[in-house]
């Protein structure tokens, strides 16, 4: 019984998916990036802002979510192989609703703020949109005479850049097969 069981394990041993190796380095993320039928966002990725590489892969319980795993940062709080956050899928095979820890409590990531990621093929990015909360005061209810004085308008240009992900590997994605 238990020398029939071990044959069916390793006969079966082949047949496991590249998902289930744990990424730890860019070395082994360009290896599993070339072993696997990558769909559209997966693969390598850059938070340029951050100068943090991500490992976007399909995650192993979930067909329809994909996890974000660090591969390197020189954010000290981050470690190559944590799990810092997903991407679930959409009706639009272009958007994702994008969740990122914001916060590590007791070696845990937690607190997860979500946004909207929009994947665009063409460009090799992905721009994400957070929520934006905006607060004013009319300036009838403090110091109103001095606020009609003062009017202060700043536009800065770098605002309008958009936030995100840019690929680094692989530059085009091999699609998975179309079956009849």
């Amino acid at each position: 019984m238990i020398r029939r069981s071990i044959i069916l394990l390793l006969m079966l041993l082949p047949l496991l998916p590249a998902l289930a190796v744990e990424i730890c380095d860019m070395g082994a993320a360009r290896d599993w990036c070339d072993r696997a039928m990558l769909r559209n966002v997966e693969g390598i990725w850059e938070f340029p802002e951050d100068q943090t590489r991500v490992l976007i892969r399909r995650a192993l319980a979930e067909d329809n979510r994909y996890d974000i795993i660090v591969i390197e940062s020189p954010d000290t709080r981050l470690h190559p192989g944590d799990n810092i956050g997903s991407l679930l899928n959409t009706p639009l095979p272009s958007k994702f609703e994008m969740s990122l820890y914001r916060t590590k409590e007791r070696g845990i990531l937690a607190n997860p703020g979500k946004c909207l990621a929009e994947f665009d093929d063409k460009n090799g990015a992905m721009i994400v949109k957070g929520r934006k909360m905006k607060f004013s005061l009319a300036s009838r209810w403090f110091l109103p005479s001095f606020w009609r004085a003062i009017r202060v308008t700043v536009k800065d240009p770098l605002s309008d850049l958009p936030k995100g992900l840019t690929r680094i590997y692989p530059q085009s994605v091999k699609r998975d097969p179309d079956y009849l």
